[in-house]
């Protein structure tokens, strides 16, 4: 059995090893065949001829078309929280400017894809911002192919967009396997609280790819959902790695979580009355996962200091530092230009999960490990390693925590004539013997109690009161078990058992060992009557 659970754990074991040099070459036949842009694309940055800033905030930008023939049929470019309108001799050919109404007053972000034909000279871009943070944004205009721009744009986004599903899928999985094993593997909520944040966190990640933005045509909650999430990764986030790293700020932690809580009750209220939506609030929930991202350095410096190398910290210092890094990056590449800015960090959070996931679930593999040896140990303490019932030590127990009694059977049984058996035939033939009337007695009293080898021939076992038994009935089908294995069992010597039973009665017995000695008091009369007969 032993060796059993040695190959299936080793199996397991492969078996992840395969899920992630899978996930990896996926990952990178995803990533070298989408990177790559055909090198007869026609698509190239296009300048702007003139720009110019209108009344209301709005830009106009202008561009001459004449030297651009049929194979062009389209100019893209990304805004993130601007309303656009195009214009060709003077008519409208483009308009991106429906607003969510009561749930936010941008349009929200994405890509736009004009459509122009050798006939146009020129096109004249209207954008304007919904928020004041957004009017300064530097825009980048593309022309080519419409199609091809938007293959080139998905196919380059791909490798991004597959990651953060992944990590999405990762935490639903681990929810999964929380909410099924957590009760039979002891599971802390350590590991709800990482599904939690990094379901959060994919989600957020697959907002802001490409794909996205290409895919997703309700723009409205396109706009809302990745501030929605930031907001609500910090919580389970602070919980995780408090529990994980076992930081023990208590008072610290509940503050930051208030905090967090606060921060997503206000701002929520502000974006619905329209004084300052998410957009414009943005920098506050960047300074409150910043503040966590301190605690949790702070835990990790604080741990460091106090010598206290654990396996888990030693996973979050490389993980987290890895991710914070790109972090860094990823904000400073949003602030610098529009559209998918993270480009590492996805990539560094799925490994830091799957490195945090694996670590839990052996430490609860570990965990089940150790209660079942323990349990063994358990059991050889109390098992008669000959018979395999219960032992002495079994009985004992059993006696001392004894509960209610009434209508507890005791049934009390020993060998006859085993001495004879040992002298005559040697200790293995009285080996034997006592097997043989184990296994009877085991097979007729067991499936209504508990069944226990009390001394060297001697064997007693309890039946509870819930158990409606026929005691006579079973004495009968014992003594004849009995005389089928003396009749079949080819053995040289012949088996004899007494047995006697008792049935708890308050008015005669003050307690389990006086019934068990009433038992005994039946079982020495049976042997009796068979020594006279």
């Amino acid at each position: 059995m032993t060796r059993r659970r040695a190959d299936n754990k080793a199996i397991i074991n492969k078996l992840n090893i395969i899920l992630i040099v899978a996930v990896a070459v996926l990952l990178s036949i995803c990533y070298v065949s989408t990177s790559n842009v055909s090198a007869t694309s026609l698509t190239h940055k296009i300048e702007p001829t003139t720009i110019a800033t209108l009344a209301d905030g709005s830009k106009e930008y202008f561009f001459d078309l004449k030297e651009y023939d049929s194979k062009y049929s389209g100019i893209m470019f990304y805004t993130s929280h601007q309303l656009v309108t195009g214009y060709n001799a003077g008519k409208v050919i483009y308009k991106f400017d429906k607003t969510g109404g009561v749930w936010t007053s941008t349009a929200g972000s994405g890509y736009h894809f004009i459509d122009i034909n050798e006939k146009m000279n020129q096109l004249a871009v209207i954008v304007k911002p919904v928020y004041d943070v957004v009017a300064n944004q530097k825009l980048e205009f593309y022309i080519g192919n419409s199609h091809s721009m938007y293959d080139e744009i998905m196919l380059n986004s791909m490798p991004r967009f597959f990651v953060s599903l992944l990590i999405v899928i990762l935490s639903i999985l681990i929810l999964i396997y929380y909410s099924v094993m957590h009760e039979k593997q002891h599971l802390t909520r350590e590991l709800l609280y990482l599904g939690y944040f990094s379901f959060f966190t994919g989600i957020w990640s697959i907002n802001e790819t490409d794909v996205s933005a290409l895919l997703v045509r309700n723009k409205v909650a396109d706009s809302i959902v990745p501030y929605l999430c930031l907001m609500l990764l910090v919580a389970p986030m602070i919980m995780f790695f408090d529990s994980y790293l076992d930081i023990k700020g208590k008072l610290l932690k509940r503050i930051m979580i208030w905090l967090s809580m606060i921060q997503f009750v206000v701002l929520t209220v502000l974006h619905f009355t329209k004084i300052a939506e998410y957009r414009e609030t943005l920098p506050f929930m960047q300074i409150m996962l910043f503040v966590s991202a301190v605690y949790m350095v702070g835990g990790m410096i604080i741990q460091l200091v106090k010598r206290k190398i654990t396996r888990h910290f030693e996973i979050c210092a490389v993980g987290l530092s890895l991710f914070l890094v790109a972090v860094i990056v990823d904000i400073g590449q949003y602030y610098r230009a529009l559209g998918d800015a993270d480009r590492i960090g996805r990539y560094v959070f799925l490994i830091f999960i799957l490195l945090l996931s694996w670590d839990m679930i052996k430490d609860a593999n570990e965990y089940i490990e150790k209660g079942r040896r323990a349990k063994q140990l358990e059991i050889f303490a109390l098992t008669d390693s000959m018979t395999g019932l219960f032992n002495r030590n079994a009985f004992e127990t059993h006696a001392k925590a004894e509960g209610k009694l009434d209508g507890v059977v005791a049934v009390v049984a020993d060998a006859n004539g085993l001495k004879a058996c040992n002298d005559t035939y040697g200790h293995e033939a009285g080996d034997e013997y006592i097997t043989i009337v184990a296994d009877i007695f085991s097979d007729v009293y067991g499936k209504y109690g508990n069944c226990y080898r009390t001394g060297g021939d001697e064997f007693c076992c309890i039946i509870p009161a819930n158990k409606q038994v026929n005691v006579e009935r079973l004495r009968k089908l014992f003594l004849a078990k009995i005389y089928t294995a003396n009749l079949q069992g080819g053995h040289d010597y012949n088996i004899g058992v007494a047995i006697g039973d008792a049935c708890y009665d308050s008015n005669t017995d003050s307690d389990f060992r006086a019934l068990v000695k009433r038992a005994d008091a039946s079982m020495y009369e049976n042997k009796r009557k068979c020594k006279l007969s």
